[in-house]
């Protein structure tokens, strides 16, 4: 049964996602994100004429699907950063072998909309807390520099417990936050 052409766009949005993730931007031509995303070549150009709009699809559908992961992530601040921080880990196949998906947003795109949407949204869950919104916002930059700092980690040396053991000693850090 052929899909519904109303999620073409969706579909090579993901498609893009995905090959820059594993091949990186600039190896993303127009017929490798048709082909994963099973659609004619040429629609493709349809919804993305230029690498620009490719890049920007990119950084766009990341900020998306990161923002829907966050909200499952629970009503209780303290769960919701701790959650967060297992979501990295969970991941962390694809980060060893391809790097965060937070950094497939920016990488080649020159978008920081999802880092700073994650940014907001930690801040946030710190206020909730009770922090002052200036000292929030510098706990949420520390907690995204350490989780992104140890997926970077895992991402060069092919090994996961950098990004494992920065997860656990966060994940004390945020247990122990008290305004």
């Amino acid at each position: 049964m052929p899909r519904p052409a109303s999620d073409k766009r969706e579909r090579l949005t993901q498609a893009a996602i995905s090959l820059a993730r594993t091949h990186g931007l600039e190896a993303t031509t127009l017929a490798a994100i048709a082909t994963e995303a099973g659609v004619a070549q040429g629609s493709v150009y349809y919804y993305f004429k230029t690498k620009a709009d490719i890049a920007q699809a990119v950084a766009d559908g990341v900020a998306e699907s990161l923002a829907s992961a966050r909200t499952g992530l629970g009503p209780e601040p303290t769960d919701a950063l701790v959650g967060f921080l297992g979501a990295y880990v969970d991941d962390s196949a694809a980060i060893c072998a391809h790097g965060s998906l937070l950094a497939t947003a920016s990488a080649g795109t020159g978008s920081d909309r999802a880092h700073r949407e994650a940014i907001d949204w930690l801040a946030a869950r710190f206020e909730e807390l009770g922090f002052a919104a200036e000292a929030a916002h510098a706990r949420a930059v520390h907690l995204l520099a350490g989780i992104e700092g140890g997926a970077a980690l895992a991402r060069a040396l092919d090994d996961p417990s950098p990004l494992e053991r920065e997860a656990t000693h966060l994940g004390r850090w945020v247990a122990n936050a008290s305004a």
